[in-house]
């Protein structure tokens, strides 16, 4: 039984829907409480400059909220990928931080697809 894999529409093999995710969602959990806690710091921020009330304090806050978010992210990819879906995740952010072109993560996907495929038969 095969299920399609979201690179390339490759087949996955259904035993890979049993391999455990728990790490890969706790991880993926913390990323998103910080790209959220980023958010709302970047939106004080912005109002504050905007309306001529920034303090260095929240200047300070700001700068260095860039940190804990690089650590969740980094953390997500150093996460053993549970399925193709966070393959491409890795990808995706590899590229994001320019660290591989599009033509790079095309052929990444292409070879992935390929051996997916050729495994799954």
């Amino acid at each position: 039984m095969t299920r399609p894999a979201v690179l390339g529409g490759a087949e996955q093999p259904a035993a890979d829907q049993h391999l455990d995710r728990s790490a890969w969602e706790a991880a993926a959990a913390k990323l998103q409480a910080e790209r959220t806690r980023d958010r709302a710091l970047d939106a004080r921020h912005s109002e504050a400059q905007a309306n001529g009330t920034l303090t260095e304090d929240l200047e300070q806050e700001w700068s260095d909220s860039i940190e804990p978010l690089g650590e969740a992210e980094w953390a997500l990819f150093a996460t053993d990928a549970p399925d193709l879906a966070a393959i491409d995740w890795k990808l995706k952010h590899l590229a994001d931080h320019g660290m591989l072109e599009d033509q790079h993560v095309e052929q990444l996907r292409a070879d992935i697809a390929r051996l997916s495929s050729a495994e799954g038969r």
